[in-house]
């Protein structure tokens, strides 16, 4: 690698973010990408992946165009750089047109060096035009694995991606993911067509996460156990979000700090609870699986799944939020006979009857009154339950009828609860100030706004109303009134947070009669589902192979070893072992001592077991070295 590329790289990483050195394989990826390569980074959850290509991004100047599915994490990575004084803007199908115009106007400019797109956008052909027009310097795909339809979570609108090659035919493409089997890892690389195959991969094991899988009737009472014994905090994952209130509610009466987190709770709640357990206010978090993406919190010592997830791959990114900080952590589900069952029962939900798909089609269209031949790009807040009881039909089919139109770009559903409200200013200042003179009721809340938030004139720009509320001295229904007032009088431009996820047609509206749907590939993806399951089903049925093995083979690792700390490697270690260790680390903790005189200090337990217990305290760093004499790391 030139050197001048390296100190640039090295300089960026202590610039902006402070660090003196990369992770594993940050560094190798960086210079692929830095010397034009197209390339596939994996790196398990919490492995950097963001790094390998805010760095080059900034290297190669221009415009990073950066692809993500999810709106929350997006909006939390502009927020992010632009703490670090990085320009960084996010466009979302959540936005409407005016925002997006704005921001890739700014991008044109040069002012922009983040571009973050929805892959939805990329359906539009008008707007694939108008990102050629931008210095488009590199392009990032993150959460890679959903170009894949064998892969977990599959959007067809990643599919799309490819076709910008034809604007920016020299520039690189970087896809990041945190979990892919082998055929994904191919899948990936052909659809996004790589000109030659290259794959950075990082190894799935995490040395120090302890997996446990424990057959239990009594989930809450073996949840409360670990809590005692571990203690620290901690993320609790269940199915749904009633029972998100019923575990944290049983917790708090355990005298245990706990909250509940769901989609459906506001934004300013989610962004509340999740704050105060990231600031250890709150021990534990219990959870839906809408909980977690982007939250970077190190010291989390457990996560515990009381309901199974449906795919391993999911099952990994969750279990692989505990112990960032590279200290022990526990990673722990508790089944029942009756959770796997459950697993099973849900398949059937999963794959709705084709005509239950084209009449939940039909059900949406005209309770949004959307006319055949028309529709394409509107979106709409979308509320399942109001839908399904107007047309008596199954929240869960209808949900489930919606991936599969997702599948053949029908529709698109976006969860953008996380969407904070956004303000423009719209009048100029001259027009302000006269306004201002003479409704001088407002005065106050358009000062406020003009001294809390810059950029008002050149952006849209998220806003707090219950914030601006306590500024102005008033109460937030007052706030929010005052700001519908001045979007009416053309002042500003306000866009109110929507708590519900926004469905959109991605093309124009059809006849239902006319849906096509590939029959060879539904039931292909009906297949892959169920194996899915069985895999879950087979790793906590699986009490005589390492979990960490387990999940290693699943996603094609091979060069593995039992980790020793799981709850199989445990059960076949000698009876006793645990006591040994400890033994061994409160004679090295009273006086630090060699070799000879611990093997003297032990001589009265059997040698094997010593030996082992001594050489794991070592593997783990509890044990250190200096100039033959071992001391105990506290």
């Amino acid at each position: 690698m030139a050197t001048n590329i390296k100190e640039d790289i090295h300089q960026i990483l202590k610039k902006y973010w402070g660090y003196d050195s990369f992770r594993p394989l940050q560094e190798d990826i960086i210079t692929s990408v830095l010397a034009g390569k197209d390339t596939l980074a994996l790196l398990p959850t919490g492995g950097g992946k963001s790094l390998c290509f805010q760095v080059p991004g900034l290297v190669l100047g221009g415009t990073c165009l950066v692809i993500s599915p999810l709106v929350a994490l997006m909006n939390d990575q502009v927020q992010n750089l632009k703490k670090r004084g990085i320009s960084a803007v996010a466009i979302t199908s959540a936005m409407n047109f005016r925002e997006i115009e704005i921001a890739l106007s700014n991008a044109a400019l040069g002012h922009v060096q983040f571009l973050y797109v929805s892959p939805e956008r990329l359906q539009n052909e008008d707007f694939k035009k108008k990102l050629s027009y931008l210095p488009v310097t590199m392009i990032a795909v993150d959460e890679a694995h959903c170009i894949s339809q064998w892969g977990y979570d599959f959007r067809p609108s990643y599919m799309k991606i490819a076709e910008l090659r034809s604007y920016f035919n020299k520039v690189s493409i970087i896809a990041l993911t945190a979990s892919a089997t082998k055929p994904v890892i191919e899948d990936i690389q052909v659809r996004l067509e790589f000109k030659d195959a290259n794959v950075f991969r990082q190894s799935f094991a995490r040395k120090n996460l302890r997996y446990v899988v424990q057959l239990e009737e009594n989930k809450l009472e073996r949840l409360f156990k670990l809590i005692g014994n571990i203690g620290g905090s901690g993320v609790v994952y269940v199915r749904n979000r009633k029972k998100t209130e019923e575990v944290a509610k049983l917790l708090r009466q355990n005298k245990i700090s706990a909250l509940s987190y769901h989609a459906g709770l506001k934004y300013d709640d989610r962004q509340n609870i999740q704050q105060q357990w990231i600031d250890n206010k709150v021990q534990v978090i219990c959870a839906t699986n809408a909980f977690g993406m982007g939250i970077d919190k190190p010291d989390v010592r457990w996560v515990v799944h009381l309901d199974l997830p449906e795919t391993l791959e999911a099952y990994f990114q969750e279990a692989g939020r505990g112990g960032r900080d590279g200290k022990t952590a526990y990673a722990a589900v508790f089944f029942s006979k009756a959770d796997q069952q459950r697993l099973l029962d849900n398949f059937k939900y999963a794959f709705p009857e084709i005509e239950y798909i084209k009449r939940t089609y039909q059900a949406i269209s005209n309770y949004y009154q959307v006319a055949v031949s028309s529709g394409q790009g509107w979106s709409f807040d979308f509320d399942i339950d109001k839908v399904s009881n107007s047309y008596n039909l199954q929240p869960v089919l209808v949900y489930n009828s919606i991936k599969f139109l997702e599948k053949d770009n029908y529709l698109s559903l976006l969860d953008t609860g996380f969407e904070p409200a956004k303000v423009m200013m719209l009048a100029s200042k001259e027009d302000v100030y006269e306004f201002q003179v003479r409704n001088s009721k407002y005065e106050p809340l358009i000062k406020t706004l003009l001294r809390s938030y810059g950029g008002l004139y050149e952006n849209y720009v998220f806003v707090n109303e219950k914030d601006l509320a306590y500024r102005v001295k008033t109460n937030t229904p007052t706030i929010i009134e005052y700001l519908q007032f001045l979007d009416k009088q053309k002042l500003i431009t306000y866009v109110p947070q929507s708590t519900l996820p926004k469905l959109i047609f991605l093309q124009d509206r059809v006849d239902a009669k006319f849906l096509e749907f590939n029959p060879e590939n539904y039931h292909k993806l009906k297949e892959l589902y169920l194996e899915k399951i069985n895999a879950v089903i087979d790793y906590t049925n699986n009490d005589k192979l390492c979990r960490q093995v387990q999940l290693l083979m699943y996603f094609n690792e091979h060069n593995y070893s039992d980790c020793g700390y799981c709850d199989v490697c445990l059960s076949k270690k000698p009876k006793g072992f645990e006591k040994v260790k400890k033994k061994i680390k409160d004679v090295v903790k009273n006086k630090p001592m060699s070799l000879l005189d611990l093997k003297e200090e032990m001589k009265s337990t059997n040698d094997e077991v010593w030996v082992k217990a001594f050489n794991e305290l070592v593997d783990d760093g509890n044990l250190k070295e200096e100039e033959g004499i071992f001391y105990l790391v506290q």
